[in-house]
């Protein structure tokens, strides 16, 4: 996203987020219809009204908020700043469970969130704002409420099935505000424009919704989401090493704080095992 004169190939957020959404449809309904061909018996009830209406709601806050939300909050922030904000998914999911009722309060959750809003506002900015951080901590709201209210339709739905029509109603949502820059953008795209976008698709969509429905079929999402710490450690490596980006002392200071509270959310007794990327637990993943 970043202009050419910084060696970026100037791609808009939204045509980036248009490309994923429908890209991921395209994709996950394939795979989807692969697999119904291949094993009749899998996914052979068909999805009611409500529940197709409860995943058009959910891709508003899974997919099309998300994704927008995180690609612009990106172009404005570092991706320091972006992945240590990505760490308040869990921490922002906890309290959400306890505002609809599916979690009782505990001390753990309210000092958790207190500290990781601590964080949250002091990688925002004290005096100057830091717009691109208020836009990531929004698309953490956005997708802890996903993941809150998700669990019960994947259960009934299924995992697969449930990507496949949340990125499809997303796509379909999102295409007033992202065909228009998408179909703008394309004629200017090179081709290492294309090869950013695919692998931007590729990726750190359809690969790593699989590889996170993978690993939770396989262990604990206890085991699985711990591994959203290493984030900000490798976003850092990759922003100096990649962007020549340094880590200020208030994003440090805020990765402490939202992490310790992370750590104290994730300490407390839940019934909620949503995970990051599907919204689903282990030994919700049907095969």
């Amino acid at each position: 996203m970043l202009p050419r004169a910084q060696g970026g190939e100037g791609i808009m957020p939204a045509a980036l987020a248009m490309i994923r959404m429908l890209g991921g449809a395209l994709f996950f309904q394939a795979l989807q219809a692969l697999m119904r061909a291949r094993r009749p018996s899998v996914q052979a009830n068909p999805i009611g009204r409500a529940d197709h209406a409860r995943l058009a709601g959910l891709s508003v806050f899974g997919i099309a908020l998300n994704q927008t939300l995180f690609l612009m909050g990106l172009k404005l922030t570092t991706p320091f700043s972006v992945s240590v904000l990505a760490a308040t998914i869990p921490v922002f999911a906890a309290a959400l469970a306890v505002l609809f009722g599916k979690e009782t309060l505990s001390w753990r959750t309210v000092l958790g969130v207190a500290l990781a809003l601590v964080g949250v506002l002091s990688l925002v900015g004290n005096g100057s704002l830091d717009r691109g951080a208020i836009l990531v901590a929004l698309n953490s709201l956005s997708y802890a409420g996903y993941v809150v209210l998700s669990r019960d339709v994947v259960l009934r739905v299924g995992a697969l099935r449930s990507v496949a029509w949340i990125f499809t109603y997303a796509a379909v949502l999102f295409a007033p505000f992202g065909m228009g820059p998408l179909l703008h953008q394309v004629p200017a795209l090179t081709p290492r424009g294309w090869g950013f976008a695919l692998y931007i698709l590729a990726m750190p969509t359809i690969v790593a919704y699989l590889l996170n429905a993978w690993a939770l079929a396989r262990s604990s999402a206890t085991l699985v989401t711990i591994y959203i710490y290493l984030q900000p450690l490798i976003a850092a490596g990759l922003a100096w090493l990649q962007l020549g980006m340094g880590i200020s002392k208030r994003a440090w200071l805020a990765a402490i704080l939202i992490l310790a509270g992370l750590g104290i959310v994730s300490s407390r007794r839940t019934t909620l095992g949503s995970v990051r990327g599907s919204g689903i637990r282990e030994r919700d993943v049907k095969p």
